[in-house]
């Protein structure tokens, strides 16, 4: 009898034990089966690399265990549920060990990243992607390389350039940040999200000119509207100005009058403010006076004459209304959103073009790729190309797997299903899905979850669909569980969306384990008038918790989970400033290290010798490090921060050797190195330090230097951090999102959420009308509660994205509060009236309705417990198993007898540098060279970066000055002269010519200067010809064209 295949579903609520359950199922299947290598035929998808790592360890062990006859809950499980006998599994599971061993590589527990990046790289051909394509991690750094590029062209391209103008006007106009690079940075992220890509590939073939020319029309449309209400208006209030009747005189304080200055205003007017179905509206319709009740009998006559003539302008006013206020609400949400869309398709552009220049792919692409390119391909041409057939499939936090992901898996496990014993295991809750921002979509699981078998995004299987539930919390004890399922069976009531009601009624019905006991606390916080008190409130009630626990808990039982990571920030200054240890990612950031900064701020300064502030920095750090006695300003006029090279020299009198020249020979990891011994900044192992050279190490494959590192360093310092020892005395803090599958013993979760916040949304407005959006038939919008004011298509967006923020808020709230094992303490703001729509939009609001619905609530008590204080659990003590490096290890390459090639030794000393001497390098730093003044700088770059040594900095130096100061041409390199060094100019015919240095004098004149080593040649004076050719057909007059011939003697020719 042939076996059929599985598709199971299991709804794991939190606590419940999915892990558990996944490594059980994936025992059964290679416990059940004679095939040692049945585990090649298993691909199991999870979240996250930790995840996948666990799970592995997980199996291994299990297997281990199983393999030396030993028993735990997982063999006893096995046993029973699949009729093996405990001799059957232990000679297999030592078989099966052995095997996945000897081909670690096949055993597929990873992550959807890491698959859908095994597939491409399968079908790197196909896809016209380069063999050895690199995978970019980093997209931010590549979206802000994109956005630099695009800024650098304003001023060099009119289209671009008066672009990002109105881009900027516009944000001026809302009084946002005039920080173009960063805003756009930011902005620009929008482009890596998963759904956005189809919609920027179609945007790709627009030109700034369609979004130009859209705008004009849509303004010119705008204003034929404007016009037509502003006619009406004017018309109404002529008519009630010529009859001599004030405004006041007519009824509800104007009420008619007061509609026809809205037509007037309508262009300024919120869309809300201008109705046809209030009571001006009523009154129409039931002929009702329009006079106020205390207007004179002459004045009610003179209404009633012009009554008529009002009526039908008023409805004139509703037929345009009804007619063209939806268009209009429309054209001004576009017309907000074509300046912006139309500079992210020039950075998408950019992007893209970096992206084919360097042969990388950002690993947000691959889910895309997969879609339009290898999806239809036939399921086992597919599984040829990556080596491995899957004939079972387990997927871990389903709810997390974006739509793109999920699509694109369906083809392979419906070919795998179709075949015989196979199987697909789905693990997921509804209830946890937090990462939509990150193209996680939980109504994908949810509808997966459900006992639907008919409907394909319920089941897109020909098989029937067994949906499981864990029913029993394993994590938490009795009070937390009885709390959770009693409140969030509560919450379920608020959602709009029926779907969402009913994960959260039937999802909190779990059951205790013999945990019994437990402790809730809910504080409400009165609002305090002193605005720095009140946003300290939440801080020191978390304070007074942690002071007020059972002795028994320790510091490293607790857990302050937040919201954002300001707030987080907030507690844990305050917690710092009270003596209370404490581990946050924010702690934890690398750039919190003094050491750090200051290896960081002596790279500036040798780059950047002037950064005076950046010296003072330095100096103030070196005076407590060195245990300066001196006085600290007397210890800073010590050394002379104007001049860096006497600086390095000062400092050796305090047993500081640092020879700059030697410095700069070093590859960058080495220069670092050399910082940290020179300054004896580890004589200990730091870990801060230690990390910092991990992120060099990374750096440096990148064949990074200085200036590139300073640029890396700004751009995400903020993001790097170390690796904090788990066994830490300390109180832990951190956000809701990273706490996603950990537990804590007591967890505190402060301050308040609101539920319908949605920070700059947006939305793609889709099926547009060619005729009114030119050749755009989708365009990116704010998604603000204005929508709903283009018709019932806004109506319907509003109405989702409500419904996606109640579900999404709650689930964050859901994940917060079921962290907890032992006691849980909620503190939020004693705040019930806020509301949206007549719905409460605080999660302190449904606190206080949850507790008044069970009759607990009292206006006067601000603090409910549930459950008993005393700590109930055992007191287990961690021993640390980590090793502690107490010595910093680093050698300098000195000691090993090898001889770095620094930049400046390929450049010199060989009978090529000879050439290079007075070619290439001269002419890159005349380049450089605006006026004379500037000649020492760019020599001391040029040395700071490897290129120059001491000797050969004096050398150019001195050729450098005999052109700057030469009588014939030091008019050109004074303050008075107009630059433009190595500027891009276009002949009429499109060809671009790169003049070394333009001079503009006092009459808008040009003298064209070149640079050339050798001896003097004819041929050279027709380049110089062809320039001239260019700037007189952009109407420049050339006075001058002159050739500067650099070699041991500067000679020049003027023609």
């Amino acid at each position: 009898m042939q076996a059929t295949s599985n598709f199971q579903v299991y709804n794991a609520s939190a606590g419940s034990g999915k892990t558990f359950t996944l490594v059980k199922e994936y025992l059964k299947v290679v416990l059940l089966s004679e095939d040692r290598f049945v585990f090649q035929k298993i691909l199991a998808i999870t979240f996250t690399n930790k995840a996948a790592s666990e799970m592995k360890e997980r199996v291994l062990k299990n297997l281990q265990l199983f393999s030396e006859g030993k028993e735990n809950s997982e063999f006893l499980d096995i046993l029973k549920e699949t009729q093996l006998d405990k001799s059957t599994i232990q000679k297999r599971s030592s078989i099966i060990l052995e095997a996945i061993l000897q081909n670690y590589s096949a055993f597929a527990i990873t992550t959807i990243d890491s698959f859908t990046h095994k597939i491409i790289k399968s079908f790197a051909f196909d896809l016209g992607l380069n063999l050895n394509f690199e995978v970019e991690l980093d997209s931010d750094t590549l979206l802000s390389l994109a956005v630099d590029i695009l800024v650098s062209k304003i001023g060099v391209e009119n289209d671009i350039t008066n672009t990002l103008i109105d881009y900027s006007l516009d944000k001026a106009k809302e009084d946002k940040s005039w920080d173009i690079s960063r805003d756009l940075n930011e902005f620009a992220k929008i482009l890596l999200k998963d759904e956005n890509a189809k919609h920027f590939k179609k945007l790709s073939s627009k030109t700034i000119s369609d979004f130009t020319s859209l705008k004009k029309k849509l303004l010119k449309q705008q204003n034929s509207i404007e016009k037509e209400f502003t006619e009406i208006g004017n018309t109404a209030l002529e008519i009630i100005k010529n009859t001599g009747l004030e405004h006041s005189e007519f009824g509800y304080g104007g009420e008619v009058p007061n509609h026809f200055v809205k037509l007037i205003n309508y262009k300024f007017i919120k869309p809300d403010i201008l109705k046809f179905d209030g009571r001006l509206n009523k009154t129409i319709e039931e002929n009702k006076n329009f006079s106020a009740s205390k207007t004179s009998i002459n004045s009610r006559q003179l209404i009633d004459e012009i009554k008529g003539e009002l009526i039908d302008l008023y409805c004139q006013s509703k037929e345009v209304f009804e007619e063209k206020n939806s268009i209009y609400r429309l054209n001004e949400l576009v017309l907000k959103s074509l300046i912006p869309l139309a500079v992210l398709t020039k950075i998408n552009s950019e992007l893209t073009t970096i992206k084919e220049e360097n042969n990388i792919r950002l690993i947000s692409e691959f889910n895309q790729l997969i879609s339009n390119n290898i999806k239809e391909e036939p399921a086992p041409f597919i599984y040829e190309r990556i080596g491995q057939k899957f004939m079972y499939y387990f997927i871990d936090e389903m709810q997390d797997t974006s739509i793109l992901q999920w699509q694109n898996l369906i083809p392979l496990i419906e070919n795998a299903l179709a075949q015989e014993k196979s199987n697909l295991l789905l693990v997921g809750d509804g209830k946890q899905a937090i990462y939509r921002w990150r193209g996680g979509k939980a109504e994908q699981f949810i509808k997966l979850g459900s006992e639907d078998q008919k409907e394909r995004n319920s089941n897109p299987f020909q098989i029937y669909k067994e949906v499981k539930g864990l029913d029993t919390n394993y994590r938490s004890y009795s009070e937390i569980i009885d709390f959770n399922n009693s409140f969030f069976q509560y919450v379920s009531g608020h959602f709009q969306n029926p779907m969402y009601q009913q994960l959260f009624e039937d999802g909190n019905k779990q059951n205790p384990t013999q945990k019994q006991g437990g402790f809730v606390s809910i504080d409400f916080l009165e609002k305090l008038e002193d605005k720095e008190e009140n946003e300290l409130k939440y801080a020191k009630k978390v304070h007074e918790i942690i002071i007020n626990l059972d002795v028994n808990f320790s510091r490293k039982d607790v857990c302050v989970l937040v919201r954002r990571k300001k707030e987080g920030v907030a507690v844990a200054n305050y917690l710092s400033e009270k003596g209370i240890e404490i581990i946050s990612s924010e702690t934890l950031l690398i750039q919190n290290s003094k050491k750090v900064n200051f290896i960081v701020n002596l790279l500036q300064v040798i780059q950047h010798p002037k950064d005076h502030e950046t010296w003072l920095n330095i100096v103030y750090f070196l005076h407590d490090h060195l245990n300066i006695k001196t006085d600290k300003h007397h210890f800073i006029a010590f050394f002379d921060i104007k001049n860096g090279d006497n600086f390095f020299k000062s400092i050796a009198e305090y047993n500081i050797q640092f020879d700059l020249d030697d410095f700069t020979k070093l590859p960058f990891y080495e220069k670092i190195e050399e910082i940290i011994r020179a300054f004896n900044l580890a004589e200990e192992s730091d870990a801060y330090i230690q990390f910092f050279l991990d992120v060099v190490f990374e750096q440096q494959k990148k064949g990074t230097e200085i200036q590139q590192f300073l640029d890396f360093w700004n751009l995400k310092k903020e993001k790097l951090s170390i690796v904090a020892p788990e066994a830490e005395n300390a109180v832990q803090i951190m956000t809701i999102h990273k706490s996603k599958g950990l537990e804590f013993p007591v967890v505190i979760f402060p301050y308040n959420i609101d539920i319908y916040y949605q920070k700059n949304p947006k939305t793609w407005l889709t099926n547009l009308s060619t005729e009114q959006f030119e050749s755009f038939d989708e365009l990116l919008v704010n998604s603000t509660s204005s929508i709903k004011n283009i018709g019932e298509k806004g109506v319907e967006i509003d109405k989702n994205q409500r419904e996606e923020l109640e579900l999404d808020n709650f689930n964050l709230l859901y994940v917060a509060l079921t962290r907890s094992i032992e006691q849980l303490y909620i503190v939020t703001e004693n705040k019930e009236n806020s509301s949206v729509e007549g719905r409460t939009k605080n999660i302190s609001g449904i606190l206080i309705d949850y507790l008044k619905e069970n009759g607990k609530w009292s206006d006067e008590k601000l603090t409910y417990n549930f459950g008993d204080k005393n700590k109930v659990s055992d007191s287990k003590k961690t021993i640390s198993t980590s090793i502690v490096q107490k010595e910093f290890i680093s050698n300098s390459w000195r000691q090993h007898n090898i001889y770095m090639v620094a930049n400046s030794s390929k450049l010199w000393e060989t009978a090529q540098g000879k050439a290079i001497e007075y070619g290439n390098l001269v002419h890159e730093m005349l380049s450089k060279v605006q006026v004379k003044e500037d000649v020492e700088n760019v020599i001391q770059h040029y040395l700071h970066q490897g290129f120059l040594n001491s000797e050969n900095s004096e050398k150019i130096n001195k050729l450098l000055f005999k052109v700057v100061n030469h009588p014939k041409l030091k008019n050109y390199y004074s303050n008075e002269a107009i630059v433009f060094n190595e500027r891009e100019i276009v002949s009429k015919d499109n060809h671009i010519f790169i003049p070394d240095r333009l001079v503009f004098n006092s009459e808008n004149e040009v003298i064209i200067i070149d640079y050339k080593t050798g001896k003097p040649a004819k041929e050279y004076h027709q380049q110089l010809i062809n320039y001239e050719d260019v700037l007189l057909s952009m109407d420049l007059k050339v006075v001058k064209k002159i050739i500067i011939y650099i070699n041991e003697e500067i000679t020049i020719e003027e023609f």
